[in-house]
C-alpha cells in the first residue's frame, strides 16, 4: 500500500476528531484535502470496481457517497471490476494567475491534486485517469483517457452523482426568467441547469457547476422527486485517446459571496493560446443603441441613427466609457436571410461612425445576429469586421442543441480572437465555464435576464438571486444601470415599461455585476440628471485590482466592493424588503478617506418613489462603520478616493527574499535608473544597474517612481517531456514594480523574480506609451566590488579563455561565468530570448563589471513589448550553476504542444556516405545497437550553399557522394526497423523553402530536421528561427539548430526543440581542458549538439582518448547525441578520406556495447567535484542506474567518490569503463568494483583522460 494512504488516514482522524457523524463514511482509500485543510474529498473504490467521492468542509460532510466514472453503451462501467489503480500521483501547486481584467488583478491558484492512474487489462478504453484538485473554495474532478493506441468507446452516460447528506435548500438558473428557487433538494423533480446553488446551513454554501467544457453536452443535472440525489444527465462525448472531460466543480463557502468571489472556474481552464496576442483586450463601461430607440430630449428623439450613436459616442468620450454597442437591425432585419451583416442597410453609416469613434477613443460594437451569421461566411464576416475596426461583437440569438451551440460558440470566440474583436453571446447562450482565463475577450453574456429583455422586467428579488446563481458561472450581461424608470409604451420603443426599482439601486447593480463589459441602457441626459450617480459610474475604471462580496444572503441582498486605481467603490441593493446595513470598512487599507455616500432617500420605494436619493460625504477611516439605509428594491453607493500616498510610491527601496532566505536582494528606485543589490547569505555579491536603454536615438534619462507593486509567490513542480531531472522545482518570489517617468508620464513594468538559485529581470513596456518605438541599445551593467576572474569566448562556437573584468575586450557570448572569491561563482545570462535582439556582455564602461549590448535594434511592437529575462544565476561552485540550470528553463513559458508522445530523444547517428548502400547498412548498424536516429547531413538535396539547391527533391551533391541515394525506400526501410530519419537543411533552403519543406517531410515520414547555419543575433533572425521550431511542432517535427545559436530555455515552451549547437564540440577538436570549460560555462544555458567522435583519428591524437569520449557522452548533456560522428559502419561503403574513411570504422565491442547504452535524458543529476579547466565529476541517474562521468584535464589525480547518493551499495554493480595507459588512447578498459558498505570509492585517473563508472541496479529474481 502507498505510504501516504497511511499518512491520509491518520491525517484524517485527527481532522475529525470528536466527529462520530464521519466514521460511517470514512473511505479505503484516498483523500485531497484544501491547502489550508478545511475541505476534503475523499476517493473511495468499490468491489466491483466502481469509484465513489465523499465532500466535507470543516468536519461535516455535505455530499455522501457519489458515482464517478461512464456507463458504456455496451452497459459495461468504466472503471470497473477487472480494472486496476496503477499508479497514484499527486502534487501541490502554488502560484498565481494575472488576468488581463477580473474579479482582481492577482489571483492565488493553490491546489492540491491527486491523479488516480487506471489500468483496464483487457477492452477499452485502455486507460483512464481520475484528476482531483482541492482548492480552499471548493473541488473539482475530471476524467482523462490519455493519448495512445486505443479505440473510440461510444458512451451512454456519465455516472457522476452529488448525494448531498440533507434535504438542503437550492436555487437554479431558469433562462430569462426568475431563478427557480427556493426549493428543498427533496422537492426537486426533473432536470435543472447550472449553476445549482446551494445552501447546507448557516455557514455552509456550495454550486455545481463544470470548467472547461471542451466536448460533449453542457452540463444538466437531473433528480428524482424525494431525493436529495442529483445526477449528470447531459450526454458526454465517446472515450477516445486524448479525451478530457469537463471538470466537475463543487465550490463551497462559508458565505454565499464566496461562491460569487471565487475564480475557481477560470483556473481549472488553461492560459491563452500562445498564437494569440490579447493585449488589446480592455474592459469598461459602454452605451447602446437599444433601449434608446424613441427617447425624446429637447427636441432631439433617439433613434438607432447615425446623429444618435454620434451623440452617444460623444458622451462615452467625456465620462471615460470605452465603448458603444449598435444592436440589432443596422444591417436589415435581424431574423432575414437577405439581410448581408457587410453589406446592409447601414454598413456605410457604421463605417463613418467607427471612424469617428476612433478618433474620439470610442470603440464600436457590432450586433450580429445568428442568422446572417450563419447563412453569409462567419469568417470573412468577422474578419471585415475587424478589418474595418470593430472593437466587438454582440451575437444574438444562437441556435441549435446546446452541444452544437457550444461548438459553434467556440469558433466564434477564436475568430472574434483572430480579428481582434470582443465578444458578447446574447439570448440564451451557452452557460460560462471559466473561458475567459483561455479567450480573454469573451468579455460576458447574457446567462441570465437582462433588463427588459423578452418585453418584461425583473424584480428585485430576481437581481439579489442572479448574482449568487447565474454570476457564479462567470460575467453576465444583465443591462442595468437605467435612470429612466417610468418609461412606458409612450416614451420608448420595444414594448417599454416602468423598471421596478430605485436610481440608486440601478446605479449600484452596474457595479455589483461582474462584467467585462457593463452595458449601460439610457440616453446621456438621464444620466447628467444625476451628476453624483453618473460620477458612480465613471469611477468604475476597469480591469479591478480587487473584488470583494463584503456582506449578503440569496434571495435577500448584496453588498460588493471593488477597487480601482484610485478608488474603493462598493455597492449594495436588496430586494422588495428594505434594510438596514452596518458595513465596517475594515477592508480599506490603514488611513483617513474621503467618502461619498449616495444613498435612497427617506421615502424612496422600487414601485412608488424610485428617484428619491440623498448624498453625503465623510471622513473616514479604516476601523469606522457605516450604517446604510436601502429603501424597497433599493441600494446604496460608495465612493471611497484614494490619498495621493496610496496610489503612488516615490523613490523607496523594495526588499525582496528568496523561498529559504538564502539570497535577498535590495531594489532601489531612484533617479533615472533602478538598481538591485544582489546578497548572498548576507555578502553583497553584485549590483545590477537597469533601464540602461536608448529609444531611436534618445536615451531614457527620465526620473523613475513606483506608481503600483504587485507581488507573488510561486512554490511548485512541473515534468519536463525530457530532461536532465525528471522532475523541475519551480520556486521565486517576485515583485512587479510599475514605474512612470516624472517628465511624460510613460510606464513601464520591471519584474524581479529571486530564487534559491538566483536573481532574474525582465522589462515590460507599456503599449501605447511605447507604440512601435525601437530600442537601440540597452546597457545593463552587472558590476562587482573587486576585479573578478572570468571566463570568455567571442563566438558560440569558440575557445574559451581566462582573463580579469578589467581585462575584457570585445563582446563574449552568454552565459559567463565569474568568479566572485573563493566559494562564490555567478552566471549572467538571459533567458526566453524568442523575437528581441541577442544579448552580449562587454566590459562595463565603470567599475569592474559586465554591460548588455545588443546584437541590433529592437522593434517593440514585433517583440510584444517584453524583454527577455536578464539573469544572475549565484552557487558555491561552477558544477552547481550548471547543475542548476532548470532555472534557465522555469524563466520561459510552459509546454505548448499539447500532445508530446512523437517527441523522442536517443543517440544519432549520421550517414556518410549519402548512399542507398551506406543508408541501408547505416539502419542495421542503428537498430542493432539501440541508436535512435539516422542524420543525412549536408548534400543530400544539392550544395547546401547554392540558392538553386531544393529541399523537396533528392540530388546528391556531387562534391560529397556519387550516391546513389534512393531516401523515400531508405525511410520506409527505417520505418520497418523502428528507426527514424532525419535530415540536414541549411538556411538557404530553410528561408526560400521553410513551409513547403515542413508538411513535405511530414508526410515523407522524417521525424526531425536540423537547421544549418542559421542566422543569428538580431531580432529578426530570433524571431524567425523560434517561428520555424513553431511551424516544425505542427507538423511534429523535431528539432536541432546549429552553428552560432544558443538556447535560453525555448524547449520548455516548443520541446520540439530538442538541442542546438552553439558550443566547441568534437568537430572542432577540443582539447580536453576546453571540454572542461565548455561544461562548466555553455552548459549552464541547455542541451549542446557536441557531435561526438569515437574512432576518429582526433579522438587519441587531440583529445583525450576513447575513455574521455564515453565521459564526455555522460557530462555534456543533449537529448539527441550525435555519435561516431565521422565513422561508419563495418557494412557501409568504403570512403578514401573524411568522414567514413578507413581510419573511422565502428568496431563493436564491450566499450561500443556500453558507448550504445547510454541514455540521452536523465531522471536526477549532480556535480560531485571539480575545477574550471582542469577536472570534473558529474554524476546522472536513469532510473535506477547511475553514471558517473570523470574528466581530467591535468595531470595523474586520484578521486575520492562519495556514495551517499546510493540508497543501498548492495544492490548495486558497479563497472568502471577507463583509460588504463598513457600511452593507448585507443583503448578502454573495463573493470567490475566490488562496493560491499564502502562510504566511498576512489578512482586513479591518468592525465588528459576520462572514465565512466557504470553503477547498476540488481534486479532480484
Amino acid at each position: 500500500m502507498n505510504t501516504r494512504f497511511v499518512t491520509f488516514v491518520l491525517l484524517l482522524f485527527v481532522w475529525l476528531e470528536g466527529n462520530s457523524v464521519w466514521a460511517q463514511y470514512l473511505p479505503k482509500l484516498y483523500q485531497v484535502f484544501s491547502p489550508d485543510k478545511k475541505l476534503v474529498m475523499a476517493i473511495q473504490r468499490h468491489n466491483d470496481g466502481l469509484l465513489t467521492y465523499t465532500f466535507a468542509a470543516n468536519r461535516e460532510v455535505l455530499i455522501k457517497e457519489s458515482s464517478l466514472g461512464f456507463k458504456l453503451e455496451s452497459q459495461e462501467t468504466v472503471p470497473s471490476s477487472g480494472w486496476k489503480i496503477e499508479n497514484v500521483f499527486d502534487r501541490q501547486v502554488r502560484n498565481e494567475w494575472r488576468p488581463l481584467w477580473g474579479k482582481r488583478a492577482v489571483v492565488k491558484d493553490h491546489f492540491n491534486e491527486l491523479v488516480i492512474d487506471l489500468l483496464n487489462p483487457a477492452g477499452q478504453p485502455e486507460r483512464m485517469q481520475l484528476v482531483v484538485r482541492g482548492y480552499n473554495d471548493g473541488f473539482a474532478f475530471c476524467y482523462k483517457i490519455p493519448e495512445g493506441e486505443g479505440e473510440c468507446v461510444n458512451v451512454q452516460s456519465e455516472l457522476t452523482a452529488y448525494n448531498f447528506a440533507g434535504d438542503y435548500t437550492a436555487w437554479f438558473y431558469n433562462g430569462e426568467n426568475h431563478n427557480i428557487g427556493p426549493e428543498k433538494l427533496t422537492e426537486t423533480d426533473g432536470t435543472r441547469l447550472p449553476v445549482m446553488t446551494v445552501k447546507a446551513g448557516d455557514r455552509h454554501y456550495m454550486a455545481i457547476h463544470e470548467a472547461c467544457l471542451e466536448t460533449g453536452a453542457p452540463l444538466v443535472l437531473q433528480s428524482k422527486g424525494g431525493e436529495s440525489l442529483f445526477s449528470v444527465a447531459s450526454k458526454p462525448a465517446d472515450l477516445s485517446p486524448g479525451y478530457t472531460s469537463a471538470w466537475r466543480v463543487v465550490l463551497y463557502g462559508t458565505t454565499p459571496g464566496v461562491l460569487t468571489d471565487s475564480h475557481l472556474l477560470e483556473l481549472l481552464n488553461p492560459d491563452p493560446d500562445s498564437r494569440y496576442d490579447f493585449s488589446w483586450v480592455k474592459p469598461g463601461l459602454a452605451v447602446w443603441d437599444w433601449r434608446i430607440n424613441g427617447a425624446v430630449w429637447d427636441g432631439f428623439t433617439y433613434g438607432m441613427s447615425y446623429p444618435s450613436w454620434v451623440r452617444m459616442v460623444d458622451f462615452a468620450a467625456e465620462q471615460g466609457f470605452k465603448y458603444l454597442v449598435l444592436d440589432a437591425n443596422w444591417y436589415g432585419p435581424e431574423f432575414e436571410s437577405d439581410s448581408d451583416p457587410v453589406k446592409g442597410e447601414k454598413a456605410q453609416d457604421v463605417q463613418r461612425l467607427l471612424k469617428y469613434g476612433k478618433e474620439k477613443g470610442v470603440g464600436i460594437w457590432l450586433y450580429l445576429n445568428d442568422v446572417g451569421g450563419r447563412k453569409y461566411p462567419i469568417e470573412k464576416t468577422l474578419k471585415q469586421y475587424g478589418d474595418w475596426g470593430a472593437a466587438g461583437v454582440k451575437y444574438g440569438f444562437m441556435s441549435g442543441t446546446q452541444e452544437e451551440k457550444n461548438r459553434w460558440t467556440k469558433k466564434i470566440t477564436e475568430l472574434c480572437a483572430q480579428n481582434r474583436l470582443l465578444v458578447d453571446f446574447h439570448d440564451g447562450p451557452v452557460h460560462p465555464y471559466g473561458q475567459m482565463r483561455t479567450w480573454p475577450n469573451a468579455v460576458t453574456r447574457e446567462y441570465c435576464h437582462a433588463q427588459l429583455d423578452g418585453h418584461h422586467v425583473f424584480e428585485p428579488k430576481t437581481f439579489v438571486t442572479t448574482v449568487f446563481v447565474n454570476m457564479v458561472a462567470g460575467p453576465v450581461d444583465m443591462n442595468n444601470g437605467m435612470f429612466d424608470l417610468r418609461q412606458g409604451h409612450t416614451t420608448r420603443v420595444d414594448e417599454s415599461q416602468p423598471v421596478p426599482s430605485t436610481l440608486v439601486s440601478e446605479a449600484a447593480r452596474t457595479l455589483i455585476t461582474f462584467s467585462g463589459v457593463t452595458i449601460l441602457p439610457d440616453i446621456p441626459e438621464y444620466y447628467r440628471k444625476y451628476p453624483a450617480l453618473l460620477n458612480f459610474l465613471s469611477a468604475q475604471k476597469m480591469p479591478w485590482r480587487e473584488s470583494r462580496t463584503l456582506a449578503g444572503e440569496i434571495g435577500e441582498y448584496i453588498v460588493m466592493m471593488r477597487e480601482t486605481d484610485d478608488a474603493y467603490l462598493v455597492g449594495a441593493a436588496t430586494n422588495e424588503s428594505g434594510r438596514m446595513i452596518d458595513l465596517p470598512l475594515s477592508f480599506l487599507e490603514k488611513g483617513k478617506y474621503t467618502v461619498e455616500v449616495i444613498e435612497d432617500g427617506d421615502d424612496a420605494h422600487y414601485l412608488t418613489n424610485r428617484e428619491s436619493l440623498k448624498t453625503t460625504t465623510r471622513q473616514l477611516t479604516n476601523n469606522d462603520k457605516l450604517t446604510l439605509k436601502l429603501a424597497p428594491g433599493g441600494g446604496a453607493c460608495l465612493v471611497i478616493k484614494k490619498t495621493p500616498s496610496m496610489r503612488v510610491r516615490e523613490q523607496a527601496t523594495f526588499q525582496l527574499v528568496s523561498p529559504s532566505e538564502k539570497m535577498n536582494a535590495d531594489i532601489k528606485v531612484g533617479g533615472k535608473n533602478v538598481e538591485i543589490d544582489l546578497f548572498d547569505n548576507g555578502e553583497k555579491v553584485v549590483t545590477a544597474k537597469t533601464l540602461q536603454f536608448s529609444l531611436d536615438e534618445n536615451t531614457l534619462k527620465d526620473n523613475w517612481t513606483v506608481t503600483n507593486q504587485k507581488r507573488k509567490s510561486v512554490d511548485q513542480t512541473w515534468q519536463p517531456v525530457y530532461g536532465e531531472r525528471s522532475v523541475v522545482t519551480d520556486r521565486y518570489n517576485e515583485v512587479e514594480l510599475t514605474l512612470q517617468s516624472d517628465e511624460n508620464r510613460k510606464e513601464m513594468v520591471l519584474s524581479v523574480r529571486l530564487y534559491d538559485e538566483g536573481l532574474a529581470f525582465r522589462y515590460a513596456f507599456d503599449k501605447l506609451d511605447f507604440w512601435n518605438r525601437t530600442v537601440t541599445d540597452e546597457k545593463t551593467q552587472f558590476l562587482f566590488q573587486e576585479d573578478c576572474k572570468t571566463w570568455v569566448t567571442g563566438m558560440a562556437q569558440g575557445a574559451y579563455s581566462e582573463t580579469k573584468l578589467s581585462g575584457l575586450k570585445g563582446a563574449a557570448d552568454r552565459p559567463q561565468v565569474i568568479q566572485v572569491d573563493d566559494n562564490r561563482f555567478v552566471a549572467i545570462g538571459e533567458a526566453a530570448l524568442v523575437d528581441y535582439s541577442r544579448m552580449k556582455l562587454e566590459k562595463s564602461e565603470a567599475g569592474f563589471g559586465v554591460q548588455s549590448v545588443l546584437s541590433g535594434k529592437v522593434n517593440l511592437d514585433l517583440a510584444g513589448y517584453r524583454s527577455p529575462w536578464r539573469y544572475v544565476m549565484v552557487a558555491g561552485h561552477p558544477g552547481k550553476l550548471v547543475e542548476n540550470n532548470y532555472f534557465v528553463l522555469n524563466l520561459n513559458e510552459p509546454n505548448q504542444i499539447a500532445n508530446t508522445n512523437w517527441i523522442k530523444p536517443g543517440q544519432v547517428i549520421r550517414e556518410v556516405t549519402l548512399t542507398t548502400t551506406g543508408s541501408m547498412a547505416c539502419i542495421d548498424f542503428a537498430a542493432e545497437n539501440n541508436i535512435a536516429y539516422v542524420l543525412f547531413d549536408a548534400g543530400w538535396y544539392g550544395a547546401e550553399e547554392d540558392v538553386k539547391s531544393d529541399a523537396t527533391t533528392v540530388t546528391v551533391d556531387p562534391a560529397r557522394s556519387k550516391g546513389p541515394l534512393d531516401l523515400p525506400k531508405v525511410i520506409e526501410y527505417a520505418n520497418s526497423k523502428g528507426v527514424g530519419i532525419l535530415v540536414y537543411v541549411n538556411k538557404k533552403a530553410l528561408h526560400q523553402q521553410l513551409d513547403e519543406i515542413l508538411p513535405l517531410y511530414k508526410k515523407w515520414g522524417i521525424k526531425g530536421v536540423k537547421y544549418g547555419f542559421v542566422n543569428v543575433g538580431d531580432q529578426y533572425a530570433t524571431a524567425w528561427l523560434h517561428q520555424a521550431v513553431r511551424k516544425a511542432a505542427k507538423y511534429e517535427l523535431m528539432v536541432d539548430i546549429h552553428d552560432e545559436y544558443r538556447p535560453t530555455g525555448y524547449s520548455r515552451t516548443y520541446p520540439n526543440l530538442l538541442t542546438q549547437e552553439g558550443i566547441r564540440g568534437d568537430e572542432e577538436s577540443p582539447s580536453l581542458d576546453q571540454t572542461i570549460y565548455t561544461l562548466y560555462n555553455r552548459m549552464i544555458c541547455g542541451a549542446g549538439d557536441y557531435t561526438n567522435c569515437y574512432f576518429a583519428e582526433r579522438v587519441t591524437k587531440k583529445m583525450g582518448g576513447r575513455a574521455a569520449q564515453l565521459a564526455k557522452l555522460v557530462a555534456i548533456y543533449s537529448p539527441w547525441q550525435f555519435v561516431y560522428w565521422y565513422d561508419r559502419p563495418e557494412k557501409s561503403p568504403r570512403r578514401a578520406g573524411g568522414a567514413g574513411s578507413v581510419e573511422s570504422v565502428i568496431k563493436t565491442d564491450a566499450a561500443t556495447r556500453f558507448y550504445n547504452s547510454i541514455p540521452t535524458v536523465w531522471d536526477e543529476t549532480r556535480f560531485l567535484e571539480g575545477e574550471m579547466g582542469k577536472y570534473a565529476v558529474v554524476a546522472r541517474r536513469s532510473g535506477s542506474d547511475w553514471y558517473v562521468s570523470m574528466l581530467n584535464a591535468g595531470d595523474k589525480k586520484q578521486i575520492s567518490l562519495p556514495l551517499d547518493f546510493l540508497k543501498n551499495k548492495k544492490d548495486y554493480t558497479a563497472t568502471l569503463y577507463y583509460q588504463a595507459s598513457e600511452q593507448k588512447k585507443d583503448v578502454v578498459d573495463i573493470k567490475k568494483i566490488k562496493l560491499d558498505d564502502r562510504s566511498e570509492i576512489t578512482i586513479d585517473l591518468i592525465g588528459n583522460s576520462g572514465c565512466v563508472l557504470h553503477l547498476r541496479q540488481n534486479i532480484s529474481g
